[in-house]
């Protein structure tokens, strides 16, 4: 039988294991945040993917057939892991390559005559797109690609884009309206935080050919239907819509309380009929979401987030 002072030890003894075991907890979680929530915004104040909608903002006067003609399913996916966005930031210490683009026809490949920052633990997105961002604080740059590929110790690249993170997050060719790769995706700290202070990117199946509007620079759309939506197009969630009283996970009302307030730019093509860029959490295990994404309810990769009323969104002029 123990004494009173044993049994005194053995208890202070295990609280100081619980006490070690919380920190390491702790420590583990922070160090699996890819991001972290204090870190500023990228591009310019007054980008628009950082400019709040003004209350009197005007509808497209197609919207509703616009609206109807994506949101049959009742989803708008998020992509997470196989489009999922892959981001770095690089430090003087980064490694530095030469990156050629493989594609010539589309004009200067926009990584000539740069040594490029590629972490050495850098793995480009899965699906076809093979995007990943490359952030360097130092020199404010953002480098972006288009189906990366790194082969024999070289980087090589078919297309991208190099931005500033002072800019207005329009510019290059990583993305099919020329938006950048990093504007308007959302980011795992974001979501951990339960804020996202920015428009969304969003994709669509539905994207019109030939046409598309200011902030987009072009269009890869090939859509010929009367209700499809230019690339650049802004949509938002409707206001009026008291998304506390329809019982979202906390991902979805993050998301429903950025695209009320910010909105979303259609930036590029997609296999569905929409889509939301997520940040890729590059501490997950192959083909999950990751623990910050799956504790706010997005389980699994393209996740419907089927709460949201998605017959509720309405295309800006």
């Amino acid at each position: 039988m123990m004494s009173k002072q044993t049994r005194w030890q053995v208890a202070i003894a295990a609280l100081v294991a619980a006490a070690v075991g919380a920190l390491l907890i702790i420590a583990r979680l922070v160090a699996d945040t890819p991001v972290r929530a204090d870190q500023p915004q990228p591009f310019a104040e007054d980008s628009p993917f950082r400019t709040p909608i003004p209350a009197d903002a005007e509808v497209d006067p197609n919207s509703a057939a616009m609206i109807r003609a994506v949101h049959w399913d009742n989803s708008a996916s998020a992509a997470t892991v196989e489009f999922g966005i892959p981001i770095y930031t690089a430090n003087a210490h980064t490694p530095r390559y030469s990156v050629p683009c493989l594609i010539t026809e589309w004009g200067p490949c926009p990584f000539d005559g740069l040594r490029v920052p590629i972490p050495d633990d850098a793995r480009p997105q899965d699906g076809s797109d093979g995007a990943m961002v490359v952030i360097d604080p130092d020199s404010r740059t953002i480098y972006e690609f288009w189906r990366a590929k790194k082969a024999n110790g070289s980087w090589t690249t078919e297309f991208g884009a190099v931005n500033s993170l002072d800019g207005s997050g329009w510019g290059g060719a990583s993305t099919g309206s020329g938006a950048s790769r990093l504007a308007g995706v959302v980011r795992v700290a974001e979501i951990a935080q339960g804020s996202i202070p920015h428009a969304l990117a969003m994709q669509s199946y539905n994207v019109c050919a030939k046409v598309f509007r200011p902030p987009a620079l072009k269009t890869d759309g090939q859509s010929t239907s009367p209700d499809c939506i230019p690339e650049g197009a802004r949509i938002q969630l409707d206001p009026s819509v008291d998304i506390n009283s329809l019982g979202l996970s906390p991902a979805q009302h993050t998301v429903a309380e950025a695209l009320q307030k910010y909105g979303a730019y259609i930036v590029d093509v997609s296999g569905s009929p929409l889509s939301i860029s997520f940040e890729r959490d590059n501490t997950a295990a192959p083909g999950t979401v990751g623990r910050t994404y799956s504790a706010a309810g997005i389980q699994w990769d393209y996740d419907g987030m089927t709460k949201i009323p998605w017959n509720k969104l309405r295309v800006l002029k």
